[in-house]
């Protein structure tokens, strides 16, 4: 099924469907990495994509957190002014002990943290998120819906959290057996006009059934 979808400033798009759907491969090729199989991705001239992966594997374990999250820099840009690396990390959630801890030490909650707060630092103004909240702990959780709903830009969210999606979404793009589907609202807005959808076709195929039974 064909899709054509433009983004505007401030929209959170979640993107949901069964695994193998095709939510990462649409996702990499709106990033470039893929090729289109049809019809065309434009970015806009501004548009700086930052992009959260599901793997989180390219964290350095021997890095200390403030040496991963600054990366040579000791102040982060943030549309709200500038900040010294550590005062942004302690507003993150992380005290001071853990921000001069080593990655390889952290938990995994922890860990995905500081994914959140490295691409939260390099800026970008549309975020793209792999499922961000697998394994988050809700500090964390909380601090990455609160990012997402001050964020200027625009995002991406593959996610199969529904609560989190009814939290941070305005639009649902929808994987499924009718193709790629666009939803304004949230998660529950998007379920029950599928749901309502789902009930008009099955009333309108029921006299068809009934005669086809009487036959």
């Amino acid at each position: 099924k064909a899709l054509t979808l433009t983004m505007k400033p401030r929209d959170r798009i979640g993107i949901v469907g069964k695994n193998g759907a095709g939510k990462t491969t649409l996702i990499r090729t709106l990033l470039g990495e893929l090729a289109p199989a049809g019809g065309t991705v434009t970015l806009g001239v501004n548009t700086k994509p930052a992009y959260l992966e599901q793997g989180r594997e390219d964290l350095d374990p021997d890095h200390t957190v403030m040496q991963e999250v600054a990366s040579g820099y000791d102040h982060v840009e943030l549309e709200s002014g500038r900040l010294h690396v550590r005062t942004f990390l302690r507003q993150l959630g992380f005290a001071d002990a853990t921000a001069d801890a080593k990655i390889g030490k952290l938990s995994g909650g922890e860990r995905n943290r500081v994914m959140l707060a490295r691409l939260l630092r390099r800026g970008g103004n549309l975020l793209v998120l792999d499922e961000p909240t697998n394994d988050l702990d809700l500090i964390t959780l909380a601090t990455l819906e609160d990012a997402l709903l001050d964020f200027p830009g625009c995002a991406l969210i593959v996610s199969h959290d529904r609560w989190f999606l009814d939290r941070v979404a305005t639009g649902i793009l929808a994987f499924d057996e009718a193709g790629v589907t666009f939803y304004e609202g949230t998660y529950s807005s998007y379920e029950a006009k599928r749901d309502a959808s789902g009930a008009q076709a099955a009333r309108a195929a029921a006299p068809v059934t009934a005669a086809a039974a009487k036959a």
